[in-house]
């Protein structure tokens, strides 16, 4: 069964703007960004299997991402159109917060100590260090943050991951509707390893089988944004999340605007996918 009327017609950023240099750039700023939040959630949290433990939650009202919550009270949220990222206390933000403009990754790590210091937690139990390795890793003193320069491709981001966090909402509740899995109350979230946004979902008729839908925001196979629908082949490691990017198993931005899609309809292709992935067909 498939859910058409919530939905009104798509507009998404012009396709040349998600393949151009800049929004690669862009893309790059802004996933060095969410590693800086997942350092905080590492650093303070129990290790969880997959790295559970340093998804970043979809805020859908504020339209923000934010870390779980650690010692005792306290998160790291990040807006990306401008990549301001922050501090939040009983879940609401605070001042002070951090610019990724002209300023080096040295610098990040200097503002994370002093605003921990100002809150009298352990500075010393702080790292930059992650439970996986990337090619993305922006570190160092040498080289500035410079997220101006790139604002038009910033807003073009975020714009698609506001689109596709309803569009994922929408498909994991039919899913739900549907049969296809279990009750299903886990937020849209981004994974810092892959720079992905959705959800997982666990199959109702085959018990252990997860599959994670969601936005890609593009990688160096394919520069811009695209849906998919992944078997969840993840594992304990230290090395990016194995999603299965099965090349029938995507829908990219793309063929969405050529084919002038609605929301209705890139949900239904998912959850066609989904469904399909999760029957073995």
């Amino acid at each position: 069964m498939l859910f058409m009327e919530r939905f009104v017609p798509s507009i998404w950023p012009d396709t040349s703007l998600l393949t151009s240099a800049n929004f690669k750039r862009a893309r790059y700023e802004a996933h060095n960004a969410v590693f800086w939040m997942a350092r905080g959630a590492h650093s303070y949290l129990e290790v969880e299997n997959n790295n559970k433990h340093i998804e970043l939650e979809w805020q859908k009202d504020s339209k923000t991402l934010r870390t779980k919550i650690f010692c005792e009270n306290l998160q790291v949220g990040l807006s990306l159109p401008k990549l301001e990222m922050f501090f939040c206390e009983d879940g609401k933000k605070v001042k002070h917060s951090f610019w990724f403009d002209e300023r080096t990754p040295a610098y990040v790590e200097a503002w994370y100590l002093v605003e921990l210091l100002h809150r009298d937690k352990d500075q010393s139990r702080f790292s930059s260090d992650l439970p996986f390795d990337s090619k993305e890793f922006f570190l160092g003193d040498t080289e500035e943050h410079d997220a101006p320069a790139v604002a038009l491709e910033l807003r073009a981001l975020n714009d698609c991951i506001v689109k596709a966090a309803d569009i994922c909402t929408e498909v994991s509740r039919n899913l739900v509707t549907n049969g296809d899995v279990v009750s299903n109350d886990n937020p849209i979230v981004c994974r810092p390893e892959n720079f992905t946004f959705g959800f997982e979902a666990s199959s109702s008729a085959r018990s252990g089988e997860n599959i994670v839908i969601g936005l890609s925001a593009g990688d160096d196979l394919r520069p811009a944004p695209f849906f998919f629908v992944s078997s969840n082949q993840t594992k304990k490691r230290e090395t990016v999340h194995a999603l299965d990017f099965n090349p029938e198993n995507l829908l990219f931005l793309k063929t969405v605007v050529e084919k002038n899609m609605d929301d209705a309809s890139i949900s239904n292709r998912l959850l066609e996918k989904a469904s399909c992935l999760l029957s073995k067909c």
